[in-house]
């Protein structure tokens, strides 16, 4: 085993681990550290967002299957929903700590909801990725570089 492979594969089970404990990680922020907090869950979901938006401009899920294509869709969708609910934490002291609470007003609950699916399709198309080949339609996973903008690796030609 090669040990570059086995520390990518050992980061990689960190990261799906941390994405999935993502929602009550969010929610341990905004409890613990207030604004700060929130502006840490508003940049991970907007970090989300303009990242899953840069790979449906890119043409990503065209080289995707149907079901993890349809996945990055939803989830640029679901990452737009949590940025947008979030964003009043930033901006109203009240609604900081609504999200501190235990009872929560509609719009918490919207905001915990968007935030938790986030999370949740996001763990999943992870998990999908770290499979290798499981994503990727059957013509691009026998052909490097196909669809994408890395040159495919050709063989030699041979008389």
């Amino acid at each position: 085993m090669h040990v570059a492979g086995a520390s990518a594969r050992l980061i990689g089970r960190v990261v799906l681990v941390l994405s999935g404990l993502g929602y009550p990680l969010s929610q341990l922020a905004i409890w613990r550290f207030g604004a700060r907090g929130a502006l840490l869950v508003e940049a991970v979901s907007g970090g989300l967002l303009v990242r899953d938006a840069a790979l449906l401009a890119t043409g990503v899920h065209r080289r995707l299957r149907r079901g993890p294509a349809l996945l990055l869709w939803g989830e640029a969708m679901i990452a737009a929903a949590a940025t947008v609910a979030s964003l009043p934490l930033l901006l109203d002291v009240a609604a900081r700590e609504r999200a501190r609470g235990r009872r929560a007003t509609r719009l918490e609950m919207v905001r915990r909801v968007a935030v938790g699916m986030l999370f949740g399709v996001h763990t999943l198309r992870f998990q999908i990725y770290l499979t290798p080949g499981r994503g990727l339609r059957r013509e691009s996973a026998h052909h490097p570089g196909a669809g994408s903008s890395q040159p495919a690796r050709t063989r030699p030609y041979r008389h």
